[in-house]
């Protein structure tokens, strides 16, 4: 291997590009991941698929005249990494000037444990085990079961590197085990599916006949289904299906939207905009946290942000360009799609806090419906105004009593008005694997578009 094909570490790639940028005067900012990752799925008591996968490599944006230029490469060699930092200022070069761009160098991040020894030593072997146990415990829980279409063992080792001229070096390691179950259940006529996930950061804590098990019962419980009625009734929404709606919306909480007129809550920080009941958080520095890190995409320290205080809009979500333009500093939300992205604004771990009600009482004396899920987001749910119209699954409730489940129906609603009708919140947040999360709460009045 000559000296102009040689293979630099991630670390030595930010290293080598900090430095050339130096000598040219050029302001720029190096953003290298690594990652390694392992999946594997079983069907019929063998393995159907088993991938291993490795990637890394090094994204940079330079800034000239103050305009943003990016290029990256997953080449890191030293001409490959020269070709990277000339691309990205002959990018910014042909790009407008944004207000408010500049590089900074930022205080130091929390100490977040993202890695500990969760998959020392953890071979080949004891995954794929996990991965058949998973769907055994699944086909063997109950006769209904016919297959488990979506079921998977996964893991992660990442790494993230951040650096600029203005002097700044930081980078986390952060790595995962997951399981997850979705299976086909069948009965009378019925084929229904829903499923149930672990995340853990320790292998020894995977339990995945729990999974499977919690699984089967979720599925099952969707059989023998009733159509809907149409109506406006009251309603318990199901912590999962509450965070499902919550990361939909939550573009609005994104200053980046905000000064582009694309968020209903312009204007409204200090006001009441939904029950006073409610409090919304974004916390990066969760342990457990699927999204947790140590500082954001742009190496600005992670900390918690409470969004919504008590009904009242206490924040919006920040990068530092965003933040410099609203006259705050940044919150630590810069984000970015690994080292092919560009750099915006995102949520980490964001979740609704428990309240004080159990959630049996949020039941009590209640007829009408206990939402569970929805769907079609991607269409039915408009994050700019807040209203969502979207297919639905759930069950019919009774004086309190949980009496069958519903055929697929439509609930409508817009998300702040919803909000602001919650009556009761419970006192456990359930969590989505899209890193969001919320406990059941209850609302005076839902819209439901029966069959």
């Amino acid at each position: 291997m000559t000296a102009s094909t040689e293979q630099l570490s991630i670390d030595a790639a930010r290293t080598y590009l900090l430095a050339r940028a130096t000598t040219r005067d050029v302001p720029l900012e190096v953003y290298a991941q690594r990652a390694n990752s392992t999946s594997v799925k079983a069907f019929g008591g063998e393995i159907s698929e088993f991938k291993l996968q490795a990637r890394q490599g090094v994204g940079v944006r330079a800034l000239v005249r103050g305009a943003w230029g990016y290029s990256f490469t997953e080449n890191l060699s030293r001409p490959a990494l020269d070709r990277a930092l000339d691309d990205a200022v002959e990018n910014a070069e042909l790009a407008a000037p944004e207000a408010g761009a500049a590089l900074l160098a930022w205080g130091e991040p929390p100490s977040v444990d993202l890695y500990g020894e969760g998959l020392s030593g953890v071979g080949v072997d004891q995954k794929v085990r996990v991965a058949l146990e998973l769907e055994q415990a699944a086909m063997n829980a109950d006769p209904r079961v016919k297959s488990l279409p979506y079921g998977q063992y996964v893991d992660s080792d990442r790494e993230v590197l951040i650096g600029n001229t203005q002097g700044l070096t930081r980078g986390y390691k952060a790595l995962h085990a997951m399981v997850a179950a979705y299976p086909l259940v069948s009965e009378d006529g019925q084929n229904k599916m829903s499923g149930d996930w672990q995340f853990t950061r320790e292998f020894t804590e995977l339990d995945p006949t729990r999974t499977a098990l919690s699984a089967v019962e979720k599925s099952l419980a969707l059989l023998g289904a009733k159509p809907a009625p149409t109506g406006t009734f009251p309603a318990v929404i199901t912590g999962e299906c509450l965070a499902e709606l919550l990361a939909l919306f939550s573009p609005m909480f994104s200053g980046k939207m905000v000064e582009e007129g694309k968020s209903p809550l312009a204007g409204r920080l200090g006001q009441g905009i939904v029950s006073p009941l409610i409090t919304l958080v974004d916390d990066a520095t969760l342990p457990r946290g699927l999204q947790s890190r140590a500082f954001d995409a742009e190496g600005c320290p992670s900390a918690p942000l409470t969004l919504v205080e008590g009904g009242e809009l206490a924040a919006f979500m920040h990068n530092a360009q965003t933040a410099a333009r609203a006259g705050v500093t940044s919150t630590g939300h810069a984000d970015r799609m690994g080292y092919q992205g560009t750099v915006g604004v995102g949520y980490s771990n964001l979740h609704l806090q428990p309240g004080a009600t159990p959630e049996p009482d949020l039941l009590r004396g209640l007829t009408g419906l206990k939402l569970t899920g929805v769907s079609g987001g991607h269409a039915g749910a408009d994050p700019i105004t807040g209203d969502f119209s979207l297919q639905s699954e759930g069950f019919w409730v009774e004086d309190g009593v949980v009496t069958h489940p519903l055929e697929v129906f439509t609930v409508a609603a817009n998300i702040l008005d919803l909000l602001g009708r919650v009556e009761a919140v419970g006192d456990t947040v359930e969590w989505t694997n899209w890193s969001v999360g919320a406990p059941m709460v209850r609302v005076a009045a839902l819209a439901v578009g029966g069959s």
